[in-house]
C-alpha cells in the first residue's frame, strides 16, 4: 500500500511522477465521486482505473462505497480525472493527507473541481433531494491549510473563500438540470469530522446556523482547491435525515444504496455541465470559462 507519512511536497511530487507517464490525456476537470456514486466513472472513455494503493502518497479508502480508484480519460470531449471515492479525516488521516489527490491533480493540469458526497438533510431539505452547494460551514475544527503554505506553490496563506462554489458553474448546473428534468435545490453544506452521525440537537443547531445538509467530506477538498485557484462545483445527495436514528441493521449501507439510486441522474447532470464547459472553452479560444 502506498505510504501516507511523507512530507506534503514530497508526497505530492511522488504522485505526479508516478501518474504523468500513465495518463492517456492531461485532465482539465477533476470529479470526486462520493459514497455510492462510483459507477458514474463508467462514462469516462479511453481510461484505465489506477488503484490509489499504487499511487505514491495517495491515502487508501476504507469505507464502503468508496472504491479507491483513479480514472483519467475523455467524457464528452473533456479530459477528466475521476476519483472513485475519497479518504476521510475520521479514518485517521490528517487533512493534508486527505487532500493530496486534489493537489496532485491540480499540478497535473486540472483547473476545475466537481466534487460530490452523500449527506444528511437538515431543516426543510429532505432525503432524496439533490443539493447544489452554494456555500459551506466548516465545522471540523480543522483546516487543510494549517502549516501548508510552503507546499501550496503560488498560493497565499490567506485564501479567499467568498464564492468558493463558482457562480458560473452553479448556473451551468441549474441549466443542465432543467434540460434533463432533474430536480436540483440549492443550499449550504455543513461539514463535521464524524464518524458518528449527528444528534437531534446538533442537527437542529446546524439548521439554525443556515445549513441545509451535513456531511463528513468535501469541504477540505474545496478549501485546498480554492487555495490552488481551481474553480469548484459541489453536489450533495441527501441520503438520510440528520439527527434521526438510522436502522442499525443497515446503517451506512442504506446511505450508500440511496446514493447509488441517484447515480444515473447525477451522471446525466454532469454530462450537461461538461458539455457546457467544453462549449464555453471553445468559444473563449480554449481559455478560461466565463468569470462570475
Amino acid at each position: 500500500m502506498a505510504g501516507t507519512d511523507e512530507k506534503p511536497g514530497t508526497a505530492v511530487d511522488g504522485a505526479i511522477e508516478y501518474l504523468r507517464p500513465r495518463l492517456a490525456v492531461t485532465p482539465v476537470v477533476a470529479i470526486v465521486l462520493g459514497s455510492g456514486l462510483g459507477r458514474i466513472a463508467d462514462r469516462c472513455s479511453g481510461s484505465r482505473a489506477i488503484p490509489y494503493a499504487d499511487i505514491p502518497g495517495f491515502p487508501p479508502c476504507s469505507v464502503d462505497g468508496h472504491e479507491g480508484k483513479l480514472s483519467v480519460g475523455d467524457w464528452g470531449g473533456v479530459p477528466v480525472a475521476i476519483l472513485q471515492g475519497r479518504a476521510h479525516r475520521y479514518e485517521g488521516h490528517s487533512l493534508e493527507v486527505v487532500t493530496r489527490p486534489i493537489r496532485a491533480l491540480a499540478l497535473l493540469g486540472v483547473r476545475t473541481l466537481i466534487t460530490t458526497c452523500a449527506a444528511g438533510s437538515v431543516g426543510k431539505s429532505v432525503p432524496g433531494d439533490l443539493l447544489l452547494i452554494e456555500d459551506h460551514l466548516n465545522m471540523m475544527g480543522d483546516n487543510p491549510l494549517l502549516g501548508m503554505a510552503d507546499s501550496l506553490s503560488g498560493s497565499s496563506r490567506f485564501v479567499e473563500m467568498a464564492d468558493a462554489y463558482d457562480p458560473w458553474l452553479r448556473r451551468t448546473a441549474q441549466e443542465a438540470a432543467a434540460e434533463t428534468g432533474i430536480a436540483l435545490s440549492q443550499g449550504v453544506l455543513a461539514c463535521v469530522p464524524g464518524p458518528s452521525y449527528e444528534t437531534a440537537a446538533e442537527a437542529e443547531m446546524l439548521g439554525r446556523l443556515g445549513a441545509h445538509a451535513v456531511t463528513m467530506s468535501i469541504v477540505p477538498e474545496v478549501i485546498v482547491a480554492r487555495a490552488l485557484k481551481l474553480r469548484v462545483m459541489g453536489l450533495a445527495v441527501l441520503t438520510n435525515r440528520a439527527g434521526v436514528r438510522l436502522d442499525s441493521r443497515v446503517g451506512h449501507q442504506a446511505v450508500v444504496a440511496r446514493a447509488e439510486g441517484m447515480a444515473q441522474a447525477i451522471g446525466f447532470l454532469l454530462s450537461g455541465v461538461l458539455r457546457r464547459l467544453k462549449a464555453a472553452s471553445l468559444s473563449d479560444g480554449g481559455g478560461e470559462t466565463p468569470s462570475a
